[in-house]
């Protein structure tokens, strides 16, 4: 029965310390429902319109460096400005930017309440032949 309890400790301390912490919250244990739990709150963005600007490669392929794209705050209030990050994946698990290396981002102007900010575009090092691409993934996170 001891053993039960000492993995359930473990369990609920372990499980503890992780809700409500961001990257800039120093490790510790927060208490769930606490007064020192750490909000980590969804960016107020969205990121819409994709187009992609083609070219052909050195294979002589239709091939794609650069996505042009729109994002918008979704914030009635306030503007803010947002650092949007894009990868490409080809078949076989081939990303550009290559896995582990950071991804491809732009970091927007301040963009007005309830407004968008169009045009906005990510460059990629490499060319992506467009019949390759499986995915592509974005993420969006609100800086100010």
């Amino acid at each position: 029965m001891s053993l039960i309890a000492i993995i359930g400790v473990a369990v609920l301390v372990v499980s503890t310390i992780g809700f409500g912490a961001s990257l800039s919250t120093n490790p510790g244990i927060n208490r769930i429902g606490a007064s020192d739990n750490q909000a980590v709150a969804a960016a107020r963005g969205n990121v819409t319109a994709l187009a992609w600007t083609e070219e052909v490669n050195s294979s002589g392929n239709v091939a794609t460096k650069q996505i042009i794209f729109t994002v918008g705050n979704e914030d009635t209030v306030d503007a803010h400005s947002f650092q949007v990050c894009a990868v490409l994946e080809a078949p076989a698990l081939t990303y550009q930017p290559a896995a582990g290396a950071p991804p491809a981002c732009n970091s927007t102007s301040s963009v007005a309440a309830s407004a968008k900010l169009t045009l906005v575009g990510i460059n990629f090092t490499n060319t992506v032949e467009v019949s390759d691409i499986a995915n592509i993934s974005f993420s969006i996170e609100e800086l100010n």
